[in-house]
């Protein structure tokens, strides 16, 4: 209903059975007139370009991300379904390699209550985890990507700046110490 009446939703989807079942749900509720279904593999990449927004349940959506990155406008958004932690951190390093800024992380629990009347309370059972949504921009590559980074994601980016700096000093003191140099370096005098 988002796109009606200019808009339109492109669909991929590989198998024929999986088309057909959904090409009678959306005759059935009437939106066929804004949907394009296509029966082919996202492998091939997708059928459209300039789109304001693809969203992708695949196991591996990384793998998608230049496809997507080519077919969404500047600016367009990406989300994806994923059902484990290590998927999204696979996602979000791709994210990184591709240019895509303005990253969100939500899980989807799952809480079953009582639907009795007079005792409506949660469900004996523990809460169970259903998924993650995970979303974000494509940015001109042209762009700034700290411009678009949240405040944990600026931080992590310093962390890892200031380890990689720690890093290199240590190779250039046991650079130095291997060709010869003193073990210590030499001590600052006050002033």
């Amino acid at each position: 209903w988002a796109v009606m009446p200019t808009g339109m939703v492109f669909t991929h989807e590989v198998r024929p059975d999986i088309y057909q079942v959904a090409r009678e749900n959306l005759a059935r509720l009437g939106l066929l007139p804004y949907v394009k279904m296509f029966v082919t593999d996202i492998d091939d990449g997708f059928k459209a370009d300039d789109v304001d927004a693809v969203f992708l349940d695949v196991r591996e959506p990384w793998h998608y991300l230049p496809a997507a990155r080519k077919a969404l406008r500047p600016g367009g958004f990406f989300a994806s379904l994923l059902p484990t932690a290590n998927q999204v951190i696979e996602l979000l390093n791709g994210f990184d390699r591709h240019h895509f800024a303005d990253v969100s992380v939500e899980e989807l629990i799952l809480r079953r209550y009582k639907a009795t009347p007079d005792r409506f309370r949660p469900d004996d059972n523990l809460i169970g985890h259903t998924g993650y949504l995970i979303f974000a921009r494509c940015i001109d590559a042209r762009e700034d990507l700290a411009r678009w980074q949240r405040p944990e994601r600026q931080r992590y980016e310093a962390r890892m700046r200031t380890q990689a700096e720690i890093e290199a000093q240590a190779q250039e003191r046991a650079d130095d110490i291997a060709a010869g140099g003193k073990k210590y370096p030499p001590m600052p005098l006050p002033d």
